[in-house]
């Protein structure tokens, strides 16, 4: 099964709809408060309103199975920030996840930088497993938003 991992368009956002809600839901049930749930269609409408051109998304048989966005170019706080991973609950476990990863760390590599870094929700043992598999490794946790996060960092 080929992954095709490209720049996300305009022309992706109905597709992107079905695998970003299943794999934020499948992150976030039982960790987010219910009102966040509950508001999850209009937060990804919004998110992609803001970061479209910045996503990837991996195609398998040509259907987004995943996706990947990084921070702002020109932002030097955000410049080496992998902002999300997300794939589809129905395509996990095949590739999908590595393939992401390895791209959006290759983008940062061409950005010239040395140390990628990321976070997570605390609880979120599942994707906290996924990025220490991908040699991810904590540096530390912050509160931000009422949330506890957990921090990651890879040298590149």
């Amino acid at each position: 099964m080929p992954i095709i991992v490209r720049p996300a368009s305009e022309a992706d956002r109905a597709g992107l709809r079905g695998p970003a809600l299943r794999s934020w839901l499948d992150a976030y049930v039982g960790i987010l408060p219910q009102a966040d749930i509950d508001d999850a269609p209009a937060m990804l409408e919004r998110a992609f309103d803001r970061r479209i051109t910045a996503m990837r998304v991996a195609l398998v048989d040509g259907v987004i199975a995943g996706f990947y966005s990084l921070g702002n170019s020109d932002d030097p706080e955000k410049f080496n920030y992998l902002w999300h991973l997300y794939v589809d609950p129905l395509c996990q476990r095949r590739g999908v996840g590595r393939a992401l990863n390895d791209a959006a760390l290759a983008e940062l590599k061409s950005r010239g930088v040395s140390r990628a870094w990321l976070d997570v929700v605390a609880g979120n043992e599942k994707a906290i497993a996924f990025y220490a598999a991908m040699g991810w490794r904590e540096y530390g946790r912050e509160e931000a938003d009422g949330l506890n996060f957990v921090l990651m960092e890879k040298h590149l």
